[in-house]
Formats: C-alpha cells, sequence, structure tokens
C-alpha cells in the first residue's frame, strides 16, 4: 500500500470526520470502498486511522461552546418538520439524491395521510463546502408539488426559522437560486443518531393527525396481527 493511497485516504477520513455523521464501522466500509481495487489496502491501518482520529475529534468537542450551529440547525429542520417541510440533513452526495430521499418520504408521509407543503436539505457536496474555506452551507428548497407561491412560502418559511435560531441568511428571492446560510462553524460529532427518516416521521405523527385507509386498516387490526 503507497503513500500515495495512504495520503488519499486520509484527506477522506478528515472530512468525514470533520462532517460528524459516520462512526467508526461506517467509516471503515465507506473508505475501503473508495479503493476496492487496490489489493494491498491496508484494513488494520485503516482502523487504527479511524480510531485515532474519531478520539481525537471527540475529546476537542469537549471544548465547544454550546449550542453549536449544528445544534441550531437540528432545532431548525426540527421546527420546518413540524411546519410540514421535510428537512433533511446530509441527503446524499448530490442534489438529485437529496430530491429523491425527499420524494421518497413525502410519498411515505401521504400514505399515512400527512400532506407536507415542501421539502428542504443540504446534500455531502454542500457540507464539503461548509466544512472547507467557504463556510457557507446550501439548502435546497420547493413545494411539494413544484408549485412556485407555495415554493416561495416554503422558501420564506425556512428564512424566519433559520433567522430565529440565529443564522445569517442569504436568497435573492429566486427560485432557482438556493437558500445560503452565511458563516456556518460546523462543528458535530458521530452520534448515532438518524436525522433524516426517522426523525422525520416521528416529528410529523407526533404533530399530525393521520387520516388514511391505511391507519384505519392499522388501527381495526387485531393487536395480534401487527406484525
Amino acid at each position: 500500500m503507497n503513500q500515495e493511497i495512504k495520503d488519499e485516504a486520509i484527506e477522506q477520513l478528515e472530512k468525514d470526520v470533520l462532517m460528524g455523521f459516520e462512526n467508526a464501522v461506517d467509516l471503515q466500509e465507506t473508505i475501503s470502498e473508495m479503493f476496492y481495487d487496490e489489493e494491498d489496502f491496508d484494513q488494520k491501518w485503516l482502523k487504527q486511522e479511524i480510531e485515532k482520529r474519531l478520539e481525537r475529534h471527540q475529546t476537542e468537542s469537549l471544548n465547544w461552546e454550546k449550542p453549536t450551529d449544528f445544534d441550531r440547525l437540528v432545532k431548525s429542520f426540527d421546527e420546518l418538520n413540524k411546519e410540514k417541510i421535510v428537512s433533511l440533513h446530509k441527503a446524499g452526495y448530490t442534489r438529485q439524491d437529496g430530491e429523491e430521499d425527499c420524494a421518497e418520504i413525502i410519498d411515505e408521509l401521504n400514505s399515512i395521510g400527512i400532506k407536507v407543503k415542501g421539502y428542504c436539505f443540504y446534500h455531502t457536496q454542500d457540507l464539503e463546502r461548509a466544512i472547507g474555506t467557504e463556510k457557507n452551507l446550501f439548502l435546497a428548497f420547493d413545494s411539494y408539488n413544484r408549485e412556485d407561491e407555495l415554493a416561495k412560502e416554503v422558501a420564506n418559511k425556512i428564512i424566519d426559522i433559520l433567522r430565529k435560531n440565529g443564522f445569517n441568511v442569504n436568497w435573492n428571492g429566486s427560485l432557482e437560486t438556493r437558500i445560503e446560510i452565511s458563516n456556518i462553524n460546523w462543528k458535530k460529532t458521530v452520534d448515532n443518531t438518524d436525522y433524516n427518516y426517522s426523525r422525520v416521521f416521528e416529528i410529523m405523527e407526533k404533530h399530525n393527525t393521520l387520516n388514511s385507509p391505511e391507519k384505519e386498516l392499522i388501527r381495526k387490526k387485531p393487536f395480534w396481527k401487527l406484525w
């Protein structure tokens, strides 16, 4: 395993650790997949590097001022989900990935009788820029049905909630332009929490009445049929 491969693996590992979403097992798997065609890739070396960097990052986090920007972003997204705007963290790698994830969740929510207004997300490429030199995080958004007036309503609600939670937000009013959180100070450690699918459904179901044939069918089933 040559030094060039090691350097490339460490570069990716350092970014992933800073993002704070993947635990040691996830990091071992995703980084190994990057080098699947390297026959002499050293898994033991990678495991040691992962453990060392995760431990260092966790130690550094003890001195972070709370709440962090990520804490405030989670609070903002939770509030947006209560407002029936599906809001996802690190949704895929590209904008298309994020839109597909949102569409899937919106369809599932619709099937249990929850009609959403729209969606909001950032993806991995956005986060790579935010932890780099730019320090800005861009959020994609739209209405559930691509209707312009509703999309503007969704955008304004996103901006209002972000500003209420202390973020500097820029948007030029165009539906072709994403919402920008400027000067974000990204600080997050891995916590094995699902901030997307599970969290969205938990919030949506808690704050909305479910009225659908599927839900009624579930209610009418004997308890021994629930599996």
